[in-house]
């Protein structure tokens, strides 16, 4: 959390001002020329005028009218295309010259290329980068090995279309930097159907049975044109926003300037099984020889084996009485058969939904939010939603040293669970997601393609799910993926000036507001601040992320994550600091237990804690400098937990070991479970009845004026066999 120790405030001051000067620019267009780049006298209007090879391209941006824009101050990312590129954009489209290009597209060409507010060099680059371009479109950058040039030097590919130019790139001027690329950048402007219907080649089973199912036509939505008018109701930023970081009463904590959401983009993800997966793997049901009639059927006798047993009924609402029907019919009774299927409850349906994510994941690089998980104890992990009511998938990257028997390390897998004792040590597999080779993503939809079908089917519930659901809170809501609010920015960049402007940090860093009504799972009063703050993997919290609800009496209600029906554990996790606030948490309207007093940390009497200091050792077998044995903080978990609390997890870790990748060192990182700030606090025990919704509201009791947030890190659901009395048990982790 925004929790730097006092001890390390100095050390984290020199620090930030070393990476800024020698990784980054700032992002402040106030800054003096050689703050944040060596003067060189050259605009990126000159860098085109001077270089003959980008003659072609300097005139379709003046014919854009945007040659004064690109001779003004500021600091941004700029890849136009050398002459052969736009000559071979021209052939493709028909067009003898760029004097015939209308004056429309060669706007929408020059505002492709440009990244505002985004300066970063290519050698920052990780093995995927997301960034937003101009257009607010996705430019995603692959830097893998898998693509050379002549010379044999890696290239960075965007939208694996255009190929940044070793020779060229990481020209510096003044106003940013230059990455020459090889190919007109195009931006993909159309819809999801649309995508979907050009590139189907690979997977004409999943594409037919999802336009007859009618979800193919469901992917419309994009932008939501009411909150244009409604935005304007709300200031563009908000400032003098106080959520913590004070540690005694010297402190004045941190201040922060909050941008509202430019826009409600809505979006989806879709998981496509490829017609020659499903020929592999499902030999007995699937044939290329097939007619596609005869392979739609099949796909749907394959729902109906994932989503027959009466549990899944229950889930669903299957076996309800459909109130619409003459005959007084369940919904499984009326909608179980090959000619309903655009009904929601028909199993094919239910099983294509499954395979859509309610949000757009335009590339991998921001599937899962990997900063802060220690891969020697876990795997990265996300819980996210999907078009199917009531279910949750699963996001992982499975590495090596968590589970030995992965035959990708660190791929990305669906539904996968490693063998453990809450799993009776039955691994699944899951399925492995890979990008296509073509473009795999539009407007509103993106694609992946896995390499087994996946379902909310028993072995999901039952298996993969019996364990320790840890759900950040960012994924509660796909308004903050689609939005590009979600990992946003350079998370290693620290708190700093740029925080409390309104030029944003690294790579489009910024700070959110989030209006009321803006996120549907979400209600609020107008009177709460829902602030969202950009990632910074030195504050005390989980993948550097957090959501700080602040106001005189703020009030916010959200539903409790899809899990399969049962009784779990529910808990928060959270830093504790003096300016806190304390609100009262009730699950589906009951009040649970007293207030939550978020102002004491994990060694106040209250929590009973036994910590080394602030951030030390606390186990003297795992380090010489710590002081305690396993024995006495095993005994000492049982205290905690006697009293409501559990000490953060091992696997969890924050700050960084110097690098852009999120790795664990002992000697710059700490871990959440010797952290006396950082902790777990239980807020009762639910139980999770199907078909049914269930709501945590939070309500203020105890603000401090401007200050005293709440915090929202993460949450956990826990299946009481594995915490409950006479349960299984749980890990450290």
């Amino acid at each position: 959390m925004k929790c730097l120790f006092k001890i390390l405030i100095s050390m984290c001051t020199v620090l930030l001002l070393t990476v800024q000067m020698s990784l980054f620019t700032s992002c402040n267009d106030d800054l003096a020329a050689d703050s944040y780049y060596t003067f060189t006298g050259e605009m990126m209007s000159d860098f085109l005028k001077n270089r003959e090879d980008f003659s072609l391209f300097k005139r379709i941006v003046e014919r854009a009218g945007e040659m004064d824009f690109l001779s003004s101050r500021g600091s941004r990312t700029f890849y136009p295309a050398v002459n052969s590129g736009v000559e071979s954009f021209l052939k493709e489209r028909g067009y003898a010259s760029v004097e015939d290009l209308p004056v429309e597209l060669c706007d929408t060409l020059v505002k492709a290329c440009l990244v505002d507010n985004s300066i970063k060099y290519t050698y920052n680059f990780s093995e995927t980068e997301q960034i937003n371009n101009e257009l607010d479109l996705p430019l995603i950058i692959v830097t893998n090995g898998d693509t050379v040039d002549a010379n044999g030097m890696t290239l960075s590919v965007i939208n694996r279309r255009s190929a940044i130019i070793n020779e060229l790139k990481n020209d510096s001027v003044d106003n940013g930097v230059v990455h020459p690329v090889d190919r007109v950048l195009i931006p993909n402007t159309s819809l999801g159907s649309s995508l979907l219907d050009d590139n189907h080649d690979e997977f004409t089973i999943y594409y037919e049975a999802l336009s007859r199912t009618g979800l193919l036509d469901s992917l419309i939505h994009y932008r939501d044109d009411s909150y244009e008018i409604r935005k304007e109701n709300y200031p563009e930023f908000k400032t003098g926003i106080h959520s913590g970081g004070v540690f005694n009463e010297n402190d004045q904590g941190y201040e922060y300037h909050a941008k509202r959401p430019d826009h409600r983009y809505q979006g989806f993800t879709l998981l496509i099984v490829p017609d020659e997966v499903l020929y592999e793997k499902y030999s007995d049901r699937f044939n290329a020889n097939m007619t596609l009639d005869q392979k739609v059927d099949a796909l749907y006798d394959l729902a109906v084996e994932k989503y027959k047993d009466n549990a899944a009924a229950n889930i669903f609402g299957l076996n309800e009485v459909d109130p619409d029907d003459s005959e007084g019919r369940t919904y499984k009774e009326k909608y179980w058969n090959k000619e309903s299927l655009t009904s929601r409850y028909n199993p094919l349906n239910m099983f294509l939904s499954y395979h859509i994510l309610d949000r757009l994941f335009a590339s991998t690089a921001k599937l899962i939010n990997c900063w802060g998980t220690n891969t020697a104890y876990a795997n990265p992990t996300e819980w996210i939603s999907t078009l199917l009511d009531y279910s949750t998938i699963k996001l992982e990257r499975v590495y090596a040293t968590v589970d030995k028997q992965v035959e990708h390390p660190a791929g990305y897998y669906i539904n996968h669970s490693t063998a453990t004792e809450y799993n009776s040590y039955d691994r699944v597999r899951g399925a492995y997601l890979t990008q296509p080779d073509a473009e795999n993503f539009s407007l509103n939809v993106s694609y992946f393609y896995l390499d087994d079908v996946v379902a909310y089917d028993q072995t999901m519930r039952n298996n993969v799910m019996n364990t320790r659901v840890r759900v950040d809170f960012y994924t509660l809501w796909p308004e903050l993926t689609s939005n590009d609010i979600r990992l946003c920015g350079n998370p290693t960049q620290a708190y700093g000036s740029h925080d409390n402007d309104e030029n944003g940090g690294e790579n489009g860093g910024f700070n959110y507001y989030i209006p009321p009504g803006y996120m549907k799972n979400c209600t609020f009063s107008e009177n709460t601040i829902f602030f969202v703050q950009r990632p910074k993997v030195p504050w005390w919290n989980w993948g550097g992320d957090e959501i700080n609800i602040l106001g005189t009496s703020y009030d916010v209600t959200f539903p409790l994550p899809d899990v399969p029906p049962g009784t779990y554990e529910l808990r928060l996790g959270y830093p504790g600091m003096l300016d806190r606030g304390i609100a009262q948490v009730y699950v589906d309207g009951i009040p649970q237990g007293i207030p939550i007093d978020m102002r004491y940390r994990a060694d106040d009497s209250r929590v009973g804690g036994l910590y080394n200091g602030t951030t030390g050792f606390r186990n003297s077998e795992e380090s010489s400098s710590g002081i305690y044995t396993s024995e006495q903080l095993e005994e000492n978990a049982r205290t905690m937990k006697n009293n409501g609390y559990y000490s953060g997890p091992k696997s969890i870790f924050t700050g960084n070991d110097g690098t852009d990748a999120p790795r664990y060192s002992p000697n710059s990182c700490t871990l959440m479970y010797n952290n006396a700030y950082t902790f777990r606090r239980k807020i009762c025990d639910v139980e999770v009845k199907p078909h049914t919704d269930h709501k945590i509201r939070i309500r203020s009791v105890f603000t401090q004026g401007n200050r005293g947030c709440f915090i929202l890190d993460y949450m956990e659901l826990v299946p009481i066999s594995i915490c409950g009395a006479g349960g299984i048990g749980e890990d450290v982790y």
